[in-house]
């Protein structure tokens, strides 16, 4: 019976060995490499989908301040003469509350202007002292040298303004075009 050749010690050494230390670190370093990219792609992420629903929040809240403007004498509801061309608005909300704030009164300019306080009121955007949250309505006669008392149209513009992560500016602006018959 033939006995199997023992291996040297220099072979059973290799066997028997494990990984290097400096496969370990390059090892190590790689695996934080590809962790801290990780990291960066979901804290790139979250801030994107954030962004994307602050983005639709405040949409939404200009959208319904549209909704609201888009009348037949549109520039009443902002307190604007007849005989004036433009006529605007801004509401602003921040760590106390939104100013101006509910109108007293059961006359329509009154409760729309508590309806687009109260709108901004209950917008979920960012607001703080430092940088307050903004709603502004603005009327335009249109064309232009007309007043709203013999305008063919009134441009509506709602902005709504707000800061984002302390320092990024966003807006969304809608703009529409009333057409009303000439009197």
């Amino acid at each position: 019976m033939s006995e199997t050749p023992q291996p040297t010690t220099r072979s059973r050494r290799r066997a028997e060995a494990g990984f290097s230390m400096i496969e370990v670190l390059v090892a190590v370093a790689l695996l934080a490499v590809i962790l801290l990219a990780l990291m960066g792609l979901i804290s790139a992420g979250i801030h994107r989908a954030y962004s994307g629903k602050k983005m639709t929040e405040a949409t939404i809240l200009a959208q319904a301040a549209m909704e609201r403007a888009n009348v037949y004498a549109a520039h009443t509801l902002l307190g604007a003469a007849s005989t004036a061309t433009t006529a605007t608005q801004t509401w602003t909300r921040d760590s106390s509350g939104t100013t101006p704030g509910t109108v007293t009164g059961t006359t329509p300019e009154a409760i729309e202007r508590t309806a687009w306080s109260t709108l901004l009121a209950n917008a979920d955007l960012p607001a703080t002292n430092a940088n307050p949250a903004k709603l502004t309505v603005t009327m335009t006669a249109m064309p232009a040298g007309k007043d709203f008392s013999n305008a063919t149209m009134v441009q509506i513009v709602v902005d709504c303004n707000w800061v984002e992560w302390g320092t990024r500016q966003r807006q969304v602006r809608l703009q529409a075009l009333n057409l009303r018959t000439t009197p």
